[in-house]
């Protein structure tokens, strides 16, 4: 059987970014369900192991933004978790507060895939801010909790990790994952590199048409489009945040037969959008007509109004 995100599609497949987080607190099983009602093809979502290699599905390493309780998810076990629950009053991220009908428990992941993986697409992220080799048997979890639900060939996983995709695909060859490009993920390298970048003149590209310096940008779609990361972890898919994509990178990874899908449009969360100016609807035919595969957004059912 075909991978549901290999199959034939006449647009983007639309994934709702944490569910649809609009309506209900991102990452949840209410989420989810109004994803499966909305007709979105599918959904994000993130994950974390916890200290008893429990795969649990959740955004912040910190419990205290979504919970109201302070922790780190790692260190705790699948128990302790499992006695937290999602607030209705959440902060974004950006200070705006916003608030749901009712308080939300922490799914496991076989849950979801058990509830939501035969109706929805479901794009696995293994969240990481940076390669981490001590957390690299995430990878090896989330493989078993994919072998066991049966759901392979509705699901893939990515992740900034390259450890954890190395370990997932060990331990579950075959599986469709691949690894995730954000425009901002130069940024902890140091001063020296954004002075260096800064001084450089610019290439004539596609990005270098956007106002300002734009060279960090040309240099991750260089490494991007060159796909070394995939090789290296043996990559069949591939996720970047839409300011990366340019006319020629669909065609790339198209190539290698590898898919490539792009976030996040229409954020609730702004503080990280490098390009604040974007019209989101324009940039949503921009990557369709380019041949995206899927598009991550904080609103779905908009989304799929655009595209259809």
């Amino acid at each position: 059987m075909t991978n549901g995100f290999f199959a034939d599609k006449n647009r983007p497949l639309v994934l709702g970014h944490r569910g649809v987080p609009l309506v209900h607190q991102e990452n949840t099983l209410a989420g989810f369900r109004k994803a499966i009602e909305l007709g979105v093809d599918g959904i994000e979502l993130d994950v974390f192991k916890t200290r008893d290699d429990r795969v649990v599905v959740f955004h912040d390493e910190q419990t205290e933004r979504l919970t109201g309780v302070q922790g780190s998810i790692t260190e705790m076990t699948w128990d302790e978790v499992s006695q937290l629950r999602i607030q209705r009053r959440i902060d974004r991220g950006d200070g705006t507060v916003v608030e749901y009908p009712s308080e939300e428990r922490i799914p496991l992941l076989e849950e979801v895939l058990d509830e939501c993986g035969d109706r929805l697409l479901i794009n696995i992220e293994m969240k990481a801010y940076s390669p981490n080799w001590s957390r690299r048997h995430t990878g090896t979890e989330v493989a078993r909790v994919i072998k066991a639900s049966g759901r392979q060939d509705n699901v893939i996983s990515t992740s900034f990790d390259f450890f954890m995709l190395r370990k997932l695909e060990k331990a579950l060859p075959g599986t469709h994952s691949g690894f995730a490009y954000d425009g901002g993920m130069l940024e902890g390298m140091g001063d020296w590199l954004d002075t260096l970048l800064n001084s450089l003149p610019e290439p004539d590209t596609e990005l270098s048409q956007r106002a300002g310096n734009q060279n960090a940008l040309n240099l991750l779609n260089l490494l991007l489009e060159g796909n070394a990361i995939g090789r290296f972890v043996h990559s069949s898919v591939v996720d970047a945040e839409h300011i990366l994509i340019d006319s020629d990178t669909v065609r790339k990874f198209h190539q290698r037969n590898m898919l490539i899908g792009a976030y996040t449009l229409f954020p609730l969360d702004t503080r990280y959008v490098d390009n604040p100016d974007v019209d989101h609807e324009e940039e949503a035919y921009r990557l369709a007509d380019l041949g995206v595969d899927w598009i991550e957004t904080d609103d779905p059912e908009r989304l799929l109004t655009v595209l259809t």
